[in-house]
């Protein structure tokens, strides 16, 4: 016997909508939150996640994730990726700055391309 099928409410209020539909024209915002914009603006038109996820070409799991992220925090939290496990890092700030010096020092002066070159009489004579 099939199981019922899992319909999440999900309510967008109009400004939800207008912000959506503008991300999913957007040529600069990060692909993820683009289609991330895209499976709640399907959704909100056809709750099946099934229809959504053919419709976009990603797994229906995936679309529920990003539905019931959206029910849970809103639907414009809900296209940030969550936070990843994990320890924090720990770099110091002193850490940060000698590598950001370092990073942005002038580099010195290397031996020109012309005289790193072999004469043409020490080369093997196999090459």
């Amino acid at each position: 016997m099939a199981a019922r099928r899992l319909v999440v409410e999900l309510t967008l209020g109009d400004d939800d909508v207008t912000k959506l539909m503008a991300m999913t024209r957007s040529r600069t915002e990060p692909a993820s939150r683009v289609g991330r914009a895209r499976m709640l603006l399907a959704y909100h038109d056809d709750p099946s996640f099934f229809a959504v996820g053919r419709a976009l070409g990603v797994h229906h799991q995936t679309v529920q994730r990003c539905v019931e992220r959206a029910v849970a925090f809103g639907p414009l939290a809900a296209l940030d990726d969550s936070p990843r496990p994990g320890r924090e890092a720990t770099i110091t700030s002193e850490a940060k700055e000698w590598l950001v010096d370092l990073a942005c020092r002038k580099a010195k002066p290397s031996v020109p391309m012309m005289m790193r070159q072999r004469p043409a009489g020490s080369l093997p004579l196999g090459a």
